[in-house]
């Protein structure tokens, strides 16, 4: 998933996740997506690019998501919808079974 074509692009890939029900806190519908990709900058533009959408922007002050200690990860789908996906609910990862 956290990886990079020779163009820094991310790489494209097949995912299956299970939608979160807040209701019953269980997991909720098989959803599929395929040619997803990473949302994420490209390391040798990271800090370059933070730094211009600072000065852009007015009002720097925004939400941190903290994607690690909530064990989530936003996706770029094939159609351009962004989601945000619980990586303990991906059940399928480029057609092999995922095992925790």
């Amino acid at each position: 998933m956290h990886e990079w074509d020779k163009y820094g692009n991310p790489v494209k890939f097949n995912i299956a996740v299970r939608e979160y029900n807040k209701q019953n806190k269980m997991g909720g519908r098989l959803r599929r997506y395929r040619k997803a990709s990473l949302l994420m900058l490209p390391k040798k533009n990271r800090l370059s690019e933070i730094e211009r959408l600072k000065h852009k922007r007015k009002v720097v002050a925004e939400k941190n998501p903290n994607h690690f200690l909530n064990r989530t990860r936003n996706i770029k789908l094939a159609t351009g919808e962004i989601k945000k996906v619980n990586i303990l609910l991906i059940t399928e990862f480029n057609g092999q079974k995922v095992v925790y």
